[in-house]
């Protein structure tokens, strides 16, 4: 919270401010939960005055009050959806990518995540929309985006009008990312018509600040976490964060039911499962789309992909599609 300070009204003088300070009313929130008639004594300025500057801080501070039936008619006409352009996955989607929130496309290495994230961003490219794809790891492939445009028959001047329209950025530290996060927030920085942005990936910039002692990290997440949803809600558009899943296998003894001596049998061995990132960004994405290669049905030109798609909103509903790969995209 803001601290108190002789800006805020002429009559609240830098001589006052100390005084307020030294009877512990040091910020604004301390200024407005405190007694008018004690701020009255210290001050020595009338209840009146008081009230007066109380005011200016709640016009100043607090949020826009917003009428019901503007808010409703809101919701009716805004987009909320944005198409991904692949039917099936749309159609688990229940219309495509929520607009205004955070959503998690996560899988193991190899799971054809980046490749996903490369279609999303040609396809939301395509109607003359920019996309800001973020790349952590220093492998984006421009020559990949153009095979994939090739293969679909566009003329030279649709690709460079689509790849034009994607805006690569090369990050490779959390201070970096906040920063530039910071930049298109505050307008310094300016995308015409912004659709989609797509960070690949969130783990490379964060495991250098996982720890048990490390609060550094979790510092940078939630910094993250909040300019992401601002940008996402200000400028309705999607954002995408890709993140890694992990797997590794336990084994468990089980007692041996036949055994009188209570004896344990075979070890039994179970999957675990798990999201990067850790307990406080498990609930951070509204959408979360899970992919799971299909091994047994790849042939030598195409890869299989099952995407399961999870809504927060809706935890208990788990919805899944088939996608495929190849050298014309991701369909």
């Amino acid at each position: 919270m803001e601290k108190l300070n002789s800006t805020i009204h002429s009559a609240l003088s830098t001589v006052l401010v100390k005084k307020l300070t030294k009877n512990c009313i040091n910020t604004i929130a301390d200024f407005l939960q405190e007694d008018v008639e004690k701020i009255s004594k210290i001050t020595k300025l009338d209840v009146v005055c008081i009230l007066d500057i109380r005011d200016i801080i709640f016009k100043k501070y607090s949020a826009p009050s917003i009428a019901g039936t503007t808010l409703r008619t809101k919701y009716l006409t805004e987009k909320r959806y944005l198409e991904t352009g692949i039917k099936r996955l749309d159609t688990i989607l229940n219309g495509g990518i929520p607009i205004g929130f955070l959503t998690e496309v996560c899988g193991l290495a190899g799971s054809g995540k980046s490749q996903l994230c490369m279609q999303l961003a040609i396809n939301s490219a395509k109607p003359s929309n920019s996309v800001i794809y973020i790349d952590t790891k220093g492998d984006f492939s421009a020559v990949r985006i153009q095979k994939i445009l090739e293969a679909h028959g566009l003329s030279h001047k649709e690709m460079a009008i689509i790849m034009l329209n994607i805006n690569i950025v090369q990050i490779f530290s959390m201070n970096d990312l906040i920063s530039l996060l910071e930049s298109i927030k505050t307008k310094k920085i300016v995308f015409d018509c912004l659709s989609l942005v797509i960070l690949d990936s969130l783990p490379c910039l964060m495991f250098q600040h996982f720890g048990d002692n490390n609060k550094i990290g979790l510092k940078f997440l939630n910094m993250f976490v909040n300019l992401a949803r601002c940008i996402s809600n200000e400028f309705r558009t999607c954002f995408i964060c890709v993140n890694i899943e992990t797997r590794w296998v336990d084994q468990e003894q089980v007692p041996d039911l036949d055994d009188e001596d209570d004896n344990f049998g075979e070890p039994a061995y179970f999957e675990i499962k798990n999201r990067c990132l850790g307990k406080y960004w498990r609930h951070i994405p509204v959408q979360v789309l899970s992919l799971q290669r299909a091994f047994e049905s790849e042939t030598k030109n195409c890869i299989n992909i099952n995407v399961i798609a999870e809504n927060y909103n809706n935890p208990c509903s788990k919805l899944q599609c088939p996608i495929s790969i190849n050298y014309s995209g991701v369909f």
